[in-house]
């Protein structure tokens, strides 16, 4: 614990982070579990196929919610780390879309995943500043890539964050701060918090991370969420 961390790691967030691995995290292991099965079942020779409780939906009319404002020029989207550094030249880029990367583009110390919670609120807050060794000073323009955040995935947990003795998926750690923190910032500049999705390898996994975008509705209580943001008012993250 470092001081400076001390602006993420509040108690309001570290209790958002600890209800939403209670409430969740037994979901996680359970698609976990089914990952082994399935590899065991495709080592067998089992061919990829759709689950029988989806026909319904695949064989029905239906259509996606409305695309926000700042989402639907997707023409040029980049990825990187959340350095402070990348986070900056990122937005700046000219790109329409910066996917702000927590997993694949960021070695997850503990050190990377704090700085990079406060390296992204201090961007949406529009204070955040660089100083190259040389001198040279990196601030936002005025117009920036809509920013979006991508979560760790449902096999990576946090070490460094326990829950009843267990440690936190760290989708929950990386999408609970930056919730908690950025939400009430994000909708009074007319974005929102964006997440791409972790997992999409199945469609039980690929509903276990709708719990990340669809959160809104547990969170509501949350000082600063909009109940506007539940996506499925029954269960979000049904396996």
């Amino acid at each position: 614990m470092r001081p400076e961390f001390q602006a993420v790691l509040t108690t309001g967030a570290l209790d958002f982070v600890a209800a939403l691995a209670r409430q969740f995290g037994p979901r996680v292991t359970e698609l976990l579990a089914r990952r082994v099965t399935r590899q065991a079942e495709i080592d067998d020779g089992k061919l990829p196929d759709f689950l029988p409780e989806t026909r319904a939906v695949r064989e029905s009319d239906w259509q996606v919610t409305a695309t926000p404002a700042d989402l639907v020029d997707r023409r040029v989207e980049i990825t990187g780390p959340t350095d402070r550094k990348m986070i900056i030249n990122a937005l700046n880029s000219g790109a329409r879309v910066f996917m702000a990367d927590c997993e694949d583009s960021l070695t997850p110390t503990w050190d990377n995943v704090v700085e990079g919670q406060i390296n992204l609120r201090d961007a949406i807050a529009r204070r955040i500043e660089f100083v190259n060794p040389d001198g040279r000073v990196y601030r936002l323009n005025p117009s920036v890539a809509t920013l979006i955040v991508r979560p760790r995935g449902w096999h990576l947990p946090e070490k460094h964050l326990l829950v009843d003795d267990r440690p936190v998926p760290g989708a929950f750690v990386d999408f609970g701060l930056y919730l908690f923190h950025n939400h009430a910032e994000l909708r009074r500049r007319g974005s929102g918090p964006y997440f791409y999705p972790q997992d999409r390898e199945s469609p039980r996994g690929a509903s276990v991370g709708r719990c990340i975008p669809a959160l809104g509705g547990h969170a509501q209580a949350r000082p600063g969420v909009d109940q506007g943001d539940r996506a499925d008012r029954d269960d979000p993250c049904r396996v």
